[in-house]
């Protein structure tokens, strides 16, 4: 394989599972997305992926004629995807950070149904102190379902103002 850091390979592969995670992500049941972190290079990629199940609520009424998986959860798990790389590739967040999604531009091209696997595929665009700009696409089966462009923003919690909740 490669020496080459930006391609994906046995050498240089890294993955998470799911339990692993949810100590990247503060999302819980039901809005943690993604199943597995299959590779990722810091500063550079990640692939993760998201197995659409007939289970899920938000599957099940949307809509109970003919079930579709909603292209604002696709989008969330996108942005899961580049909260983790962000992190990987600068470091933790502190228990009083936080991350906002700044800007998200998407297209879709498919629909997504229960039984299919979704794999994310996310590219650093550029990445500052506490900005991190990133696109990539989400396939089925090697087909494209969607493409985004995002950036995520860190903040500390303090600075959001005054918290109601």
């Amino acid at each position: 394989m490669s020496d080459d850091p930006s391609r994906l390979s046995d050498d240089h592969s890294r993955s998470m599972g799911f339990t692993e995670i949810k100590t990247w992500l503060r999302h819980r049941h039901p809005m943690l997305y993604l199943d597995r972190v299959l590779d990722y290079v810091p500063g550079v990629r990640l692939v993760s992926r998201l197995t659409v199940s007939a289970q899920i609520d938000a599957v099940a009424g949307h809509f109970p004629e003919r079930a579709i998986y909603p292209a604002s959860h696709l989008s969330q798990a996108f942005a899961q995807s580049g909260i983790i790389l962000f992190q990987v590739s600068t470091s933790k967040l502190a228990d009083d950070e936080l991350t906002l999604v700044g800007a998200m531009n998407s297209r879709f091209f498919r629909i997504v149904t229960p039984g299919d696997t979704v794999t994310i595929t996310i590219t650093v665009d550029r990445l500052l102190d506490d900005a991190f700009f990133f696109s990539g696409r989400a396939v089925v089966d090697s087909t494209p379902v969607a493409a985004f462009r995002a950036n995520l923003v860190r903040r500390k919690a303090a600075d959001m103002g005054h918290q109601w909740w």
